[in-house]
């Protein structure tokens, strides 16, 4: 639920209040092993309560320079559970029984690994972006946020249960954790604009993270911490183009991140363990382009191309020294392309055709770089053809996705040496379906 407001204090001045609402719930059972066998199920249940308020004075004198000026207030309330049930149809001590005795004799296996806790989590921001336009065609941006954190995790336990349900052991005493922060950031950048209405720009810029608790504590008490406040400075260059009569548009831009404690989930392979970590120095870099071209009114065309390099600086994960590794999730490039052809507009409706195809090169999915865990590069190809009315009442889009029906990974975990598999998550398969629209 959100409710926006906004009053004209002056001719110049407007004040805007944009409160928001969230409330949910979760329950999921996910059989992470994906075989007939219960060698590993996880039911995840959450509960969430999510409050925000933004007030801010925006100018618009008509003159050089205009500002922005904001407070900011968030409150976040959760309740998560979950529950690793591992080997729960396993006989595990040969007594050919499944019991909870087989949890006692052999934990972790045969038993419910059960953690719940409740976590809050409060921000409070001041913040200003401000404009001045040194000339008809050079302007320099600003801006300053202010931002306090504070967070809690309380009524954190992990105990280990038997087939039952019965409690077998506590491998997480009752515990709480806090942290409180405070950070300034901050963004000074230059727009060029050319009479023909390109533009160029430039940015420094510093970014914040505020500290993060594990929620994902299962088995010992050393999983339970605080990863520290994440910083970036970022450099970004760009330009924004039209060309030949405004049918063509390019975007473009390049950019360098500097990292700092930026924060990542370590799953230890042997242990299964989960901690929450910093990585001390890491860097990005990479470049973007956008193209669209408008060759008629009928048939248009689009493309994305982004560049990205990574690298770790500074490190250590599990004993192993990661630095001179790339990130996770950090592809070199990806590629989208699309058509838009519209096959007809007229008394019957507008019929449109829409190919789409996209690709992404090889990745990892953990800072250690195991050769295993890499997916290779891959495309992907959908799109959808769309009909609707000459009213604009009614319209249906026949669609599908993975045409090809490649198969992929979308993250994979090395659980290998203790659990005898990797834990991955499979990309979706070809689907297709048919979608109908009415207008009232």
């Amino acid at each position: 639920m959100a409710f926006a407001a906004n009053a004209d204090l002056s001719d110049t001045i407007k004040l805007t209040s944009i409160t928001s609402y969230d409330k949910g719930s979760l329950h999921f059972v996910e059989d992470t092993d994906g075989t007939a066998t219960k060698l590993l199920e996880i039911p995840y249940d959450d509960e969430a309560k999510q409050f925000a308020q933004d007030l801010r004075l925006t100018s618009n004198t008509g003159g050089p320079f205009d500002f922005i000026l904001g407070a900011y207030y968030a409150h976040e309330q959760i309740y998560n559970s979950s529950n690793f049930r591992i080997l729960l149809d396993t006989d595990i001590n040969g007594d050919n029984l499944v019991d909870d005795q087989d949890c006692a004799d052999a934990l972790p296996y045969v038993c419910q690994i059960k953690n719940s806790f409740d976590q809050t989590k409060d921000s409070f921001a001041l913040y200003t972006d401000l404009k001045y336009a040194l000339s008809d065609s050079l302007t320099v941006r600003g801006g300053l946020r202010y931002t306090h954190d504070k967070g809690r995790q309380y009524n954190f336990t992990s105990d280990a249960l038997g087939v039952s349900g019965a409690f077998i052991a506590n491998l997480i005493p009752l515990s709480e954790l806090k942290y409180s922060t405070d950070n300034l950031s901050g963004k000074i950048g230059l727009d060029y604009k050319f009479d023909s209405g390109n533009m160029i720009y430039a940015s420094v810029s510093r970014g914040y993270r505020a500290p993060s608790f594990n929620a994902q504590a299962f088995f010992d008490p050393s999983e339970l911490s605080i990863a520290k406040a994440e910083k970036v400075t970022a450099y970004e260059v760009g330009a924004k183009t039209q060309f030949a009569d405004r049918r063509v548009t390019l975007n473009m831009a390049a950019f360098y991140y500097d990292y700092r404690n930026q924060q990542f989930i370590n799953v230890d392979p042997g242990t299964a363990a989960q901690t929450l970590l910093n990585i001390p120095k890491s860097r990005i870099y990479g470049a973007e382009a956008d193209l669209t071209v408008r060759a008629s009114d009928m048939l248009s065309f689009h493309a994305g191309l982004g560049l990205l390099s990574t690298k770790i600086i500074a490190g250590t994960v599990s004993g192993t020294n990661v630095a001179g590794n790339r990130l996770s999730n950090a592809p070199s490039m990806t590629f989208n392309l699309g058509v838009d052809l519209t096959l007809f507009d007229g008394g019957a409706g507008k019929l449109s055709l829409h190919p789409e195809m996209s690709y992404q090169s090889s990745q990892f999915f953990e800072v250690v770089n195991v050769p295993r865990l890499r997916q290779d590069g891959y495309a992907l190809l959908g799109g959808h053809i769309d009909w609707e009315s000459a009213d604009g009442r009614f319209n249906a889009s026949i669609w599908g996705k993975n045409l090809a029906n490649k198969f992929y990974v979308t993250s994979s975990v090395d659980l290998l040496a203790g659990w005898g598999f990797d834990y991955n998550h499979i990309g979706a398969p070809r689907t297709y379906g048919i979608t109908l629209g009415v207008k009232y």
